[in-house]
């Protein structure tokens, strides 16, 4: 095991073999919040990328060859405009992505978050789940309510668990192995009911350490604030590494507003 100092002393272009990004919405036009990446610089930034010698791929071919110019893709939430820019993207780039969806809100609003006061986005339905994962789309858990597992009873929290898995076979009839904790919040007692849930993989929203365990697997996240330049910074451990890590740990910390909101608001999906 490292520790934090020691962590943060190694250049993590050199030790972290593992890297995933993440991203939430994918759409034109304005979107409310820091999580959108438009499509156009989407494209923009896989381009340049390629052109710094990254490759792309899926997750499991990342974990069976493993390399730090290999690249997979990750969405959380699931939103519904994914089914309107992602086909032609995979066709492109052949990209094989991961989206972690919230089972509860399949085929809903995203009435979990407090951006929904002003402006409503749809999550995916199962058809559309089914059509991208015929396309080669991994379907991985983000729990079923979207809550902060931490929080919750081991009663809950074991059929947040299980529920979100379970509906998410269904849909895909494939095996569900993979969850994204939602707002990226785990401990230890969420790691032991995830593995006895029947998770082999867990992603959080911190950056990548040496230390990680499969339960708990880092990501690096692309916001609506990123550029090209500052996403190749966190992939290969540049010399703005550390500004561009602790800028994604407050935007994270921005999503305990969410919380809040769900509190006032009466949001309750069981």
């Amino acid at each position: 095991m490292y520790s934090d100092k020691e962590t943060a002393s190694k250049n993590p272009g050199e030790t972290h073999s593992l890297r995933v990004l993440v991203f939430h919405k994918l759409q034109s036009g304005f979107s409310f919040g820091s999580t959108n990446f438009s499509p156009h610089r989407f494209e923009k930034l896989i381009d340049y990328l390629t052109a710094k010698e990254f490759s792309f791929g899926s997750i499991d071919s990342l974990l069976d060859n493993p390399s730090n110019k290999r690249i997979a893709i990750s969405f959380d939430d699931g939103y519904h405009h994914l089914i309107e820019h992602l086909p032609g993207l995979i066709k492109k780039y052949n990209l094989p992505p991961t989206i972690f969806v919230p089972t509860g809100y399949i085929g809903r609003a995203n009435k979990w978050d407090y951006s929904f006061l002003f402006q409503s986005s749809p999550h995916l339905d199962a058809d559309a789940i089914k059509k991208l994962a015929d396309l080669g789309v991994e379907f991985g858990s983000h729990g079923h309510s979207h809550l902060p597992l931490t929080r919750l009873t081991p009663g809950v929290l074991k059929e947040e668990l299980e529920n979100s898995k379970r509906r998410l076979e269904d849909i895909t009839g494939g095996e569900v192995s993979r969850i994204s904790y939602p707002f990226g919040r785990c401990n230890r007692r969420v790691l032991d009911a995830a593995a006895d849930a029947g998770y082999s993989d867990g992603f959080t929203m911190n950056f990548p350490t040496p230390s990680d365990s499969p339960l708990a697997r880092g990501r690096y996240a692309v916001y609506g604030y990123d550029t090209c330049f500052t996403v190749h910074q966190k992939l290969s451990g540049g010399a703005f590494y550390a500004l561009e890590k602790m800028k994604a740990g407050f935007t994270n910390r921005l999503s305990h507003g969410t919380g809040l909101y769900r509190f006032f608001s009466g949001e309750r999906l069981r």
